[in-house]
């Protein structure tokens, strides 16, 4: 119902001419807009999780949308500075991807360089160097191709009994129970390969052909440097894609990911900006963060960046196959800013 009143209105709002007024103002001029995006679908990872995906299609009238608004699309490490020094140019953008999936490369990659627009890319690297789909995001795709089947317990769970995937909601709680049992037994990469494999197999997914199109896999250290570049800057999103608490645990997941990112793309030089994996942060990480020399992080809450806001705690705008037109153009504006949200 909320979506709805608010899609009513950001229409109203577009045919007043109140839209335009909003994206003109004094008060968008001192406001960054970072929007930060996922995965653009190799196949049908869209339909699969529109929250992180969306198609090439819908990601280049996106671009279109900009170009067409006037909308000054900035490298986030050009833009920050200008922001905190009150000299951004007017309808400021800067464009994020996390993760680094093949799918930037392979997808994303392209369509930017047609526009012509900068982006930062925050790469967890991990899996860079051990190239398989990631378990989880694997996991949870194959439970959704086999939706409408059933699993036997037994093998999947170590209890007797019928998995039903009936549903997506059936499917999601069978992704859990899985990945809690995985991370308690302590598999290996290749034991959750071969458990990939296996569940594919029960539910005649083809594997193979995940493989082949290298869905939810990493980028290489190849396509790393390739994009780099190419003039995307390549930023830090921890090695393992997690934030853990202890102090030295976390600044070693930064210096991972900063030596591994200047073994790629062949610099260390500027990797100096950060995402928090999943959004997940916590205040302590900030002295942490500054201590090793990181500017900016950013955050998964929905807002515009001011010349007040804390460096290492950037808002962004989560772009998805859910978000309608009007509601992105709300967003490039600023009027969906005054409007209210659900709490994440």
């Amino acid at each position: 119902m909320l979506k709805e009143m608010k899609i009513a209105v950001l229409r109203q709002s577009r045919r007043m001419g109140l839209t335009a007024r909003v994206a003109r103002s004094a008060w968008r001029r001192r406001r960054l807009l970072v929007l930060c995006y996922h995965g653009i679908s190799l196949d049908d990872e869209h339909q699969w999780d529109p929250d992180l995906y969306m198609s090439p299609e819908r990601f280049r009238e996106r671009l279109d949308l900009l170009r067409a608004g006037g909308y000054e699309v900035l490298a986030l490490a050009d833009a920050v500075p200008l922001l905190l020094e009150g000299r951004l140019p007017a309808k400021a953008v800067s464009i994020t991807f996390d993760d680094g999936m093949h799918d930037f490369y392979a997808r994303a990659y392209p369509i930017l360089r047609e526009f012509r627009y900068p982006a930062t890319l925050y790469l967890t690297t991990y899996y860079c160097h051990d190239q398989r789909p990631v378990f989880d995001l694997v996991c949870s795709y194959i439970l959704w191709k086999g939706l409408r089947r059933e699993l036997d317990g037994a093998e999947f769970l170590g209890e007797p009994g019928i998995l039903r995937l009936g549903s997506r909601a059936e499917c999601s709680a069978v992704f859990g129970r899985i990945y809690r049992r995985v991370r308690e037994a302590g598999l290996s990469a290749d034991a959750k390969d071969e458990l990939a494999r296996r569940l594919a197999a029960r539910l005649e997914v083809d594997y193979e052909r995940i493989r082949s199109l290298r869905i939810v896999h990493l980028m290489t250290p190849q396509e790393v440097r390739a994009v780099a570049a190419g003039g995307v800057d390549v930023q830090m999103h921890t090695h393992r894609h997690r934030t853990p608490r202890d102090r030295t645990e976390f600044v070693r997941e930064i210096r991972e990911n900063r030596t591994a990112i200047a073994a790629m793309t062949g610099s260390g030089a500027g990797v100096e900006h950060f995402c928090y994996p999943s959004g997940d942060y916590d205040l302590r990480f900030l002295p942490w963060l500054r201590e090793e020399g990181v500017k900016t992080a950013t955050t998964c809450h929905a807002g515009f960046a001011g010349s007040l806001s804390e460096p290492l705690l950037l808002p962004r705008v989560l772009d998805c196959s859910g978000l309608s037109s009007v509601e992105f153009e709300g967003w490039l504006s600023g009027v969906s800013s005054f409007l209210p949200r659900r709490r994440r």
